[in-house]
């Protein structure tokens, strides 16, 4: 990744400005694109970050995806997973060039950008928790490095990718075997995601209640039958610590989904629940994850619901 070029960060909320403002924080030239808003001209604005007793202010540009004709350089992928057909559509018809990162946790969402042949390509598996608080303002703390890997390229580009973009603030580490850790934060995420929204509740409610917990492990086990079928080597026990492991460091924070949900936005369901139960159809013989395919189309009528109340 050549630091003379811009890193675009597509998609500016919770995680795309936090991730903008610690590498502008870090001398970096960065540019926040959005990608759901066409109005906004080439601008500086000022993202703050508070991650625990530290506060980060930092001076970020930004532009509409649609007043750039053309992107040289390497292109972040922070938006909502359900925009990734319409981002690669308009990055290729931008002649974009430049590796793709992309930000996201689920099931299959390279998959548009593949088909746009973009190259190299790398997934991110997150590790954090984010929160908007105000207008450019946010909560935001790494839990963990989230770990980069290859869907294309070389592993020598990939540690020039995980070095531009690690910042004290927003750690990222390399990863040879992606596909297990998208399988693990894929099922986790299917864990938050489901049951936090459907109970109404922050993500500490795993470590504080044990029958809660209790309902994650029954999803854990039935997502593990599917991991191996696919020879991911997944385990409950391993899983389970993860997701104890978020909620204790999470309490308070409102998973995504239902952040979404309050405020009449589409939810990313499709690439947690829905993709895994779907996955385990598509298996030869077909594998049913009854309980995980529920929770996943319960959230998809909460979501509906909710839409039809805010309009």
């Amino acid at each position: 990744m050549d630091p003379q070029k811009p890193i675009y960060i597509l998609g500016s909320g919770a995680v795309g400005f936090p991730l903008a403002a610690c590498l502008a924080n870090a001398g970096r030239k960065v540019v926040a694109v959005r990608t759901s808003r066409k109005d906004v001209p080439p601008s500086t604005i000022t993202v703050t970050i508070h991650n625990g007793a530290d506060r980060i202010n930092a001076s970020v540009e930004t532009v509409s995806l649609s007043q750039l004709t053309h992107l040289d350089g390497a292109m972040v992928i922070a938006t909502k997973a359900h925009a990734n057909t319409v981002i690669a559509q308009a990055l290729k018809d931008k002649a974009a060039s430049g590796p793709v990162v992309i930000l996201q946790n689920g099931v299959g969402v390279e998959k548009p950008f593949v088909e746009a042949q973009f190259a190299p390509i790398y997934r991110c598996i997150l590790y954090v928790t984010a929160q908007t608080t105000a207008e450019y303002e946010f909560s935001f703390r790494p839990v963990t490095p989230s770990p980069i890997g290859v869907v294309n390229g070389s592993a020598d580009e990939l540690m020039e990718c995980v070095d531009a973009l690690t910042t004290a603030g927003f750690p990222f580490r390399s990863e040879t075997n992606i596909q297990r850790e998208v399988w693990k934060k894929a099922i986790i995420n299917a864990v938050f995601n489901s049951i936090c929204p459907l109970l109404d509740v922050d993500n500490g409610i795993f470590a504080r209640d044990e029958a809660t917990a209790n309902l994650a492990r029954e999803i854990v086990k039935e997502c593990v039958t599917l991991t191996d079928r696919l020879n991911i080597g997944l385990s409950e026990s391993e899983l389970m610590a993860q997701i104890m492991l978020i909620s204790q460091g999470s309490g308070g924070q409102l998973i995504s989904t239902l952040q979404d949900i309050k405020n009449g936005r589409p939810t990313e369901i499709e690439f947690l629940n829905l993709a895994i139960a779907r996955a385990g159809a598509a298996m030869q013989p077909s594998l049913s994850l009854p309980r995980t395919e529920l929770m996943g189309k319960l959230i998809l009528a909460k979501s509906l619901q909710s839409k039809r109340k805010e309009s």
